[in-house]
């Protein structure tokens, strides 16, 4: 039986190999990092979380441009 990750809304900066999520609330994510970079296949990439909507949507356009 194959679990389901949800993976919350991220972005992926390929020049410095970090992804970004976007976690609305704060809670402990330091543990679920490594989880959901393993299930993007990004293992050696730096993951973090980002709690402000405003600032993660600043850096999503800013990734569009």
């Amino acid at each position: 039986m194959e679990t389901s990750i949800k993976i919350p809304p991220h972005l992926v900066i390929e020049p410095s190999k970090e992804v970004i999520f976007y976690m609305p609330k704060k809670s402990d994510a330091a543990q679920e990092i490594s989880v959901w970079l393993k299930e993007l296949n990004l293992t050696d990439y730096k993951g973090m979380v980002m709690n402000s909507k405003c600032m993660f949507n600043r850096l999503k356009n800013k990734q569009c441009d």
